[in-house]
C-alpha cells in the first residue's frame, strides 16, 4: 500500500521539484489528503448527522460545530498517524509508542487550538454559513503548518533544527 500511495504522489511531483523536495511534497500531499478527509467528515457531520444546534450525548451537551469537529478528528487523527508513520517518516528511529505519544500530544494541541479558533470565527461569522465553513479550512491550514514543524523536528525527529545533514 505504501508503494502505491507514494507512486501516486510522486507522479504529481515533477512540476514542483524545483520548489519543494520530494519528502516535503509527500508530506504535503498526505497531509492535504488527510485535511480534505477531515473537512469532508466535518461537512458530512455538520449537515447530515447533527441536525440540531445542540447535541445531547447524555452526560454532555455540545453545539453542532463541536460535535462535527469531534467526528472530523475521529477520522483524521488515525489516518494522519498511519500515513506519517508508515508512508512519510519511515526512516525515523524513534519507537512507535513514543511516536504515538508525541503525535497524540500534538493532536491535543491541535484540538484545543482548532476549537478556540473555530469557535471564535464561527461566532463572528454565524450569519454567514459559507464563510463559517471557509473558516474551518483556514484554521486547518494554519494548524497544518504548525503540525509539520512539530512532527518533522519532534514527533518523528527526522533532523534537528540547525542540522545541515539530510
Amino acid at each position: 500500500m505504501r508503494k502505491l500511495i507514494l507512486a501516486i504522489i510522486d507522479f504529481f511531483h515533477p512540476p514542483f521539484k524545483k520548489h519543494i523536495s520530494l519528502h516535503n511534497f509527500r508530506y504535503l500531499a498526505t497531509g492535504g489528503g488527510t485535511l480534505l478527509l477531515g473537512i469532508l467528515s466535518y461537512y458530512f457531520a455538520y449537515f447530515f448527522i447533527f441536525k440540531t444546534e445542540e447535541i445531547n450525548f447524555g452526560l454532555i451537551v455540545v453545539q453542532r460545530e463541536t460535535a462535527s469537529l469531534f467526528v472530523d478528528y475521529l477520522v483524521a487523527i488515525p489516518t494522519s498517524f498511519v500515513l506519517n508513520k508508515y508512508v512519510i517518516f519511515t526512516h525515523s528511529k524513534i519507537k512507535g509508542r513514543v511516536q504515538l505519544f508525541r503525535f497524540l500530544n500534538l493532536q491535543v494541541i491541535n484540538i484545543l487550538a482548532n476549537y478556540v479558533l473555530l469557535k471564535f470565527l464561527l461566532e463572528l461569522l454565524r450569519d454567514y454559513p459559507t464563510l463559517a465553513m471557509l473558516s474551518r479550512i483556514a484554521v486547518s491550514i494554519l494548524m497544518a503548518l504548525f503540525s509539520y514543524i512539530y512532527q518533522h523536528y519532534f514527533t518523528f525527529s527526522v533532523k534537528k533544527i540547525g542540522d545541515k545533514k539530510h
